[in-house]
């Protein structure tokens, strides 16, 4: 589906078009094949990274090509998606186009009147765009960071739930890390290719430091996950280790008078078997053996 939208200085919300017009924003979501062929035939783009912009798994990268620059980045995904999706903008001489395969939470902030986008000034539109999708990053990564925070405060008392949830974050602060790598070097790079006003400059440089900071908070917390998992499973093994023990200490206390009782048991003539006492001989031998072991095992620490 491909929409156009303009917004100028004088206009107070964006202006749906029936055709493309010069200094259009040019919103590009699920395109099918006659689309991406029309796009690239229309404004001359480069039609492998239209494709690209809709593969999941393409790694965040920019290329210039002449007149046009392409910036593919990982974006926050909707309510009924669980993992990072491609986002693609393009800015042209004549026009700013963004291209996902699902409807984006940036584009919903976009179409609800963000007052910084104004089509005809491209760059800005940019910088707006890149705003947006560091604030749905670091919301989420913060969201991510008090959740492992507050299981490492109560590592004694994790449930299954807690330790599968705890893998579910592990494997978002991974995405998260790689997209924020590769994002950290898109600024970096477009800041060196493009000529911004000044103010502009500082707003994509205080971007690359929260990107940076976003990446050091990641690794925080994956170290604190690995932790976390490593402490759980010392903690695991340490009870398996006393259930164990516990078992194998009433095998022993239990076989002993087994042993002795059947012994008596068998049909022999054994001493004292004609005696009145014998029974009491024996249950007072078998107490003594049970007292004897309990002290044994107390002593050398195994209860």
């Amino acid at each position: 589906m491909i929409k156009y939208y303009k917004k100028l200085l004088k206009d107070k919300e964006l202006r749906e078009l029936q055709e493309f017009e010069r200094g259009s924003w040019i919103s590009v979501i699920e395109p099918t094949e006659e689309e991406l062929d029309f796009l690239a035939e229309k404004f001359k783009l480069d039609r492998p990274n239209l494709v690209s912009g809709l593969d999941r798994n393409e790694l965040p990268r920019v290329e210039f090509i002449e007149e046009e620059f392409y910036v593919i980045l990982k974006t926050m995904p909707s309510a009924d998606k669980d993992y990072l999706f491609t986002f693609l903008i393009v800015v042209g001489e004549e026009f700013i186009l963004t291209l996902t395969k699902y409807k984006s939470p940036v584009i919903d902030r976009i179409m609800a009147g963000h007052d910084d986008f104004t089509t005809s000034q491209k760059l800005k539109c940019l910088i707006t765009v890149l705003s947006m999708i560091n604030q749905d990053f670091e919301k989420a990564t913060l969201h991510i960071v008090k959740s492992v925070n507050s299981k490492r405060e109560s590592i004694e008392e994790l449930t299954e739930k807690d330790i599968t949830d705890l893998m579910d974050n592990e494997s978002k602060l991974n995405n998260f890390l790689s997209a924020y790598y590769y994002v950290n070097l898109i600024y970096q790079r477009i800041v060196k290719k493009i000529k911004f006003f000044e103010e502009d400059k500082e707003i994509l440089k205080d971007l690359i430091i929260e990107t940076q900071q976003g990446l050091d908070l990641c690794r925080s917390s994956l170290q604190s996950i690995s932790n976390i998992r490593h402490h759980f499973e010392i903690l695991m093994s340490n009870k398996l280790n006393k259930v164990i023990t516990i078992l194998t200490l009433f095998t022993v206390i239990i076989t002993i008078p087994a042993a002795i009782s059947g012994l008596f048991g068998m049909n022999v003539a054994l001493p004292l078997q004609n005696n009145p006492y014998t029974f009491y001989f024996v249950l007072g031998f078998i107490a003594l053996t049970w007292a004897g072991s309990l002290l044994y095992f107390k002593k050398k620490k195994f209860l």
